[in-house]
């Protein structure tokens, strides 16, 4: 079995489209820099694809000072990382956590506001802001950017071929919103790993990812595709919630590169 790593992606800004990395930096946090960003409305909770479904046609590209914000019709702006010893420092609601963020101003939160149709701060994660991630599938000091819950998420292309095939057309991988893409694998041979290496990295396999309404959002128009949840439902539901795709915690910091051989310790 060829089992390796056919892409890697990156998530600057949580919830906006991804970036494709050759190469991964991978240190504490998980994905360098993956998920650093987040936007939140007024009572600082934050907000997704799940309320904000044209969030799809937004990217956020990371430069040497900050971050880019691209809209798929080429409307852009550009601002820089917030000074840690800002003082609009907050703490923001993300699922049950409430770590502490800084606001990025005024300039960004007015032009997402205008191209989302919604009152919206951006905050970023400083990196002395700690988030735990659940100690019922990690380590106590394990910590996590403003992802879901974990540092990695691990999608397999066979297991997406097997499920274009249930639909009758083909799904873009970036539905689904991994940071490691393993091709050579059996569908679904995933949901039987529970440690894998790739390089000198070494992962849990912590827990199937639940899935919500994301993956049946339209990439392009940022409408929902109720066919596609409903496959979903029908080829991977389980327990009332729908699975595709692994959790992942990392044990040590390294780098990861495209067509690195995948191997599975357990």
């Amino acid at each position: 079995m060829d089992l390796h790593v056919s892409s890697l992606w990156r998530y600057p800004l949580k919830s906006m489209a991804g970036v494709s990395l050759p190469l991964m930096r991978v240190n504490s946090w998980g994905p360098d820099l993956d998920r650093r960003w987040m936007v939140v409305d007024s009572q600082r909770r934050f907000l997704t694809q799940r309320q904000l479904p044209t969030m799809c046609r937004l990217a956020a590209s990371l430069t040497e000072s900050g971050l880019r914000l691209q809209s798929l019709d080429d409307e852009s702006l550009f601002f820089e990382v917030p000074e840690p010893s800002g003082t609009d420092r907050y703490l923001v609601a993300v699922w049950s956590d409430t770590p502490e963020a800084i606001d990025a101003g005024d300039e960004v939160a007015e032009w997402l506001s205008e191209f989302l149709g919604r009152d919206l701060r951006l905050c970023f994660m400083p990196e002395t802001t700690h988030r735990q991630v659940d100690p019922q599938f990690a380590l106590l000091g394990r910590r996590v950017s403003f992802a879901d819950g974990f540092p990695f998420l691990l999608c397999s292309e066979s297991s997406l071929a097997a499920l274009s095939d249930a639909l009758g057309r083909g799904l873009d991988m970036r539905r689904f919103r991994p940071n490691i893409v393993v091709s050579g694998a059996v569908p679904f041979a995933e949901d039987a790993w529970r440690r894998i290496r790739i390089a000198n990295i070494e992962f849990d396999v912590v827990k199937p990812c639940a899935r919500c309404v994301i993956p049946t959002i339209n990439l392009d128009s940022g409408a929902r595709e109720a066919d596609v949840f409903k496959m979903l439902r029908s080829e991977r539901g389980r327990n009332g919630e729908v699975y595709f795709g692994q959790n992942l915690v990392h044990c040590g910091e390294g780098e990861l590169a495209v067509g690195q051989r995948v191997e599975i310790l357990e």
